[in-house]
């Protein structure tokens, strides 16, 4: 049977928001046609068969287990690769959620350009922190991964796609990538992906920011030794935009994403 799209979740400590993430996908305006597989790759040893909807018949599901525990996204995005069906990649996270047609919309791009990309829209408590978008809103470019240092969820030819690294922002790193072979991507209109801040939530970690410093020091090194020297550079401001954001939160006392929020609005 002939898979059209395969969404890649890796879960990690998702028992209280999984389902919520999976009912964004069930309840998608997409032509039933349209044959979904969505692939949960398990990285904390547990069973989440019982917490899974039920699922629209066009859609199927597969759990796989990463081959220890806590082994990061990165290395559950390759699992997930090397096991989909899908003509099209698309990824979502655990405790992340879509808008109504954003399946719709992104399957319509990634069709006609074999990448295709979202606004992000960051909710703590069901409430609206900020709405993350290119620089020239229909489209997202290289450059603007630089500028905007949050993260942005592709979907994606499957030729196209690239391994993950198994560092932090490892999805930044493979969106630039990407990027850096198209410049800009055509982006979708009216619909969004649900980045939604938990209390366990990465950027809450204590020293996340060091932590982050340290996997784009890495990217920007990689980038350089490949001659990526566009790629480098947006590492390069990233990191200058990291230690702003340091010193914005010893005074402030507030999360990564209230930063961009009001560094975007300032």
């Amino acid at each position: 049977m002939k898979i059209n799209i395969s969404i890649i979740i890796p879960v990690y400590k998702a028992v209280n928001t999984l389902k919520k993430s999976l009912n964004s996908i069930n309840n998608q305006n997409i032509d039933l046609e349209k044959k979904i597989e969505i692939i949960l790759v398990i990285d904390d040893g547990k069973k989440y068969n019982e917490i899974v909807p039920k699922l629209s018949n066009n859609m199927s599901i597969k759990f796989l287990k990463t081959n220890g525990m806590k082994t990061g996204p990165g290395n559950a995005r390759n699992i997930g690769l090397s096991k989909a069906r899908g003509e099209y990649i698309g990824f979502l996270d655990a405790d992340d959620e879509w808008s109504k047609n954003y399946l719709k919309k992104m399957y319509e791009l990634v069709k006609k350009n074999g990448l295709s990309f979202a606004p992000t829209r960051v909710y703590k408590n069901n409430e609206l922190i900020g709405e993350f978008v290119g620089k020239n809103k229909k489209y997202l470019s290289l450059n603007d991964i630089g500028e905007i240092p949050c993260s942005f969820h592709p979907f994606v030819k499957r030729n196209l796609i690239n391994k993950f690294e198994n560092y932090r922002s490892q999805d930044v790193y493979n969106t630039a990538m990407l990027l850096n072979k198209k410049n800009k991507v055509e982006m979708v209109e009216n619909e969004y992906y649900k980045l939604n801040i938990q209390k366990e939530s990465v950027t809450k970690e204590k020293g996340f920011s060091i932590k982050i410093d340290q996997a784009y020091k890495i990217y920007q090194i990689k980038s350089l030794k490949m001659k990526n020297i566009r790629v480098s550079k947006i590492f390069s401001l990233r990191r200058i935009k990291n230690k702003k954001y340091l010193k914005w939160a010893q005074k402030n006392k507030r999360g990564f994403y209230e930063y961009l929020s009001e560094e975007k609005n300032g």
